[in-house]
């Protein structure tokens, strides 16, 4: 049975019609509430231009009946798998392992069901991935960082887990900078610039990134913010507690701007405790020494490619082009938000 026939019959009568960076996409829902939640979340990046769409997301409060075996994606490390998928007639079923939402996927549209109001990131994270499909589809390589802007010049920043992309982006932000993307950054070569595209996804971080950031403390209730000011450095800097934060709200109108020009890659690999802050430009080569931590592809969300297979080498070959048409440093040292803001500045003055 394809995907699309398991939710065939399923009355979605809400919709919401969205367009990110040119790519229109239609989500339908059986439920006016995640309808609602799902147009306040992506206001501040859609651009409603009333073109047909592009991908079609059907978003199903409830359950749909499914047969056969799925298979676990193997994670590095040995880390718990969050997936299984069952590749099935006309495209593939993944099964997400802890909040038991079922995904169908096939070529221009996907589906989600299972209890998505209480899971609306999942509902969210499939709209995203079949807008990165249609876009990697134009010939976009996808990177694992966050991105500002300066006058429409972006520096994309990447680095180990733990480094502080997100948080360093978000004091960026507070020094005037526009926000791109959180954690995913599509970019493409083009003839006269390198083109950057955000996720259009709000930021999800933890506690330790908003108990020490001068604005976003403050959606910490006083209670929680004096508890977590009290814990060890080391333990607030891990705590897993994920929050969205609604820059637009926060800052204004157009503190997110999905599209830019990609004037930098910024490899982030200070550490906490570490001494001064320390820049150097990388050689492509090192660069792409470094690619794992920076390659990302869609995974399991990707018909395309077999759930789990590695980096190809004529996807290299497209980091390398890349690479070619930016700026490349590293940081190193110790851990400094307000000596980046001053190094990014000068790499978008350049």
């Amino acid at each position: 049975m394809s995907p699309a026939s398991l939710i065939r019959g399923v009355a979605a009568p809400h919709t919401l019609s969205l367009s990110f960076a040119d790519v229109p996409i239609r989500v339908r829902t059986n439920d006016p509430d995640i309808r609602m939640r799902l147009a306040s979340y992506f206001r501040p990046y859609v651009i409603a231009d009333g073109a047909a769409p592009l991908a079609e997301v059907s978003l199903i409060q409830g359950t749909v009946p499914v047969d056969g075996t799925f298979v676990d994606v193997v994670r590095d490390g040995g880390r718990r798998p969050k997936e299984a998928t069952q590749d099935v007639p006309g495209g593939r079923l993944v099964l997400k392992r802890m909040t038991g939402v079922l995904i169908g996927l096939w070529p221009g549209g996907a589906f989600a069901a299972g209890d998505i109001g209480a899971n609306l990131n999942q509902g969210v994270n499939l709209v995203n991935n079949c807008y990165a499909k249609v876009v990697m589809g134009r010939g976009h390589v996808l990177l694992h960082a966050s991105a500002v802007s300066l006058d429409q010049r972006t520096a994309a920043l990447a680095g180990p887990p733990g480094a502080g992309k997100s948080t360093s982006a978000l004091h960026l932000v507070e020094a005037g900078f526009r926000c791109l993307s959180n954690d995913r950054v599509l970019a493409k070569p083009m003839p006269d610039m390198v083109e950057a595209l955000g996720y259009p996804k709000q930021p999800r971080v933890n506690p330790g990134t908003l108990v020490g950031h001068p604005r976003l403390c403050a959606l910490l209730a006083a209670a929680d913010r004096a508890a977590l000011a009290a814990l060890p450095a080391g333990e607030l800097w891990e705590l897993e507690r994920k929050s969205d934060v609604d820059l637009d709200g926060i800052y204004g109108d157009g503190t997110v701007e999905l599209r830019g020009q990609m004037a930098a890659l910024v490899l982030l690999r200070w550490q906490r405790g570490g001494q001064g802050l320390r820049v150097r430009p990388l050689a492509i080569e090192e660069a792409l020494d470094a690619l794992p931590l920076v390659y990302k592809n869609l995974g399991a969300f990707d018909l395309d490619r077999a759930p789990g297979s590695p980096m190809s080498d004529a996807e290299r070959d497209r980091y390398a082009k890349l690479y070619s048409r930016v700026a490349l440093v590293e940081v190193t040292g110790g851990i400094d938000f307000a000596a980046l803001v001053g190094v990014v500045k000068s790499l978008l003055s350049t």
